[in-house]
């Protein structure tokens, strides 16, 4: 005689099954993606920093790529004879997310009066070069923003990077205002920090990453990362 009752699930046993499964599915999902966003935006911190850092490897590291050796933008003379120099990188902040690198020329003056290296890159009437192979944009990657400490947009930022002819030695100089000329810029007042909080743009709300230009920096390990202390809101 066959029983009456066959082993199997109930439908309160297959509900709790699914609920239980999706329950944990929805949880992997949410922790992946977290991971992602996190690692994206690490990246980006990382991708910054490296701009930032190649700038100054451009300016220990000299190559002129040009046809032109004319401060004037007018091919002239023959490449080894121009009195125009390459000086250094000039970057700006265009955007909260985008910035453009130009490398910085100067023209050899006739005599020097003082070995000091601020007034010898005065002398050297500095200016930026016009070829377009001169130019680098940059863009954050993973839509990241850059702001201040506070989280407010950092409306506008320079960073002037020059090698000085006399010693060889890097300067920074930064400018906040934006509207300063590269002249104006070369002050000893701007021998300052740069700091540059990462804004994730929405892909998390952890803590935020800054990458910091340190006062008066003379090479690529001057350009630093922080997490946790990196004060930014």
């Amino acid at each position: 005689m066959k029983s009456l009752y066959e082993s199997g699930f109930t439908v309160i046993e297959t509900v709790l099954f699914l609920s239980i499964s999706g329950a944990l599915a929805i949880g992997i999902l949410v922790g992946t993606t977290t991971s992602i966003n996190v690692q994206r935006y690490r990246d980006s911190v990382n991708s910054l920093q490296s701009f930032m850092r190649q700038q100054y490897s451009d300016v220990a590291n000299v190559r002129n790529d040009k046809l032109t050796n004319s401060c004037s933008g007018v091919p002239d003379i023959s490449r080894g004879q121009s009195n125009c120099v390459i000086l250094g990188r000039y970057i700006k902040m265009t955007d909260s997310n985008k910035f453009t690198a130009t490398t910085v020329i100067g023209t050899i003056p006739l005599s020097l009066s003082s070995s000091d290296d601020l007034a010898v890159l005065l002398a050297y009437d500095i200016k930026l070069a016009l070829s377009d192979i001169d130019k680098l944009t940059y863009d954050t990657e993973w839509g990241s923003l850059i702001s201040k400490e506070d989280g407010t947009s950092m409306g506008s930022l320079a960073i002037l990077i020059l090698r000085s002819p006399s010693s060889g030695v890097i300067r920074t100089f930064v400018d906040t205002s934006g509207t300063s000329t590269l002249l104006a810029i070369l002050n000893r007042n701007n021998l300052k920090e740069a700091k540059m909080c990462v804004n994730s743009n929405g892909l998390f709300n952890g803590s935020k990453m800054a990458v910091v230009i340190n006062a008066n920096t003379t090479g690529a390990s001057g350009v630093v990362t922080f997490g946790d202390n990196s004060g930014c809101r």
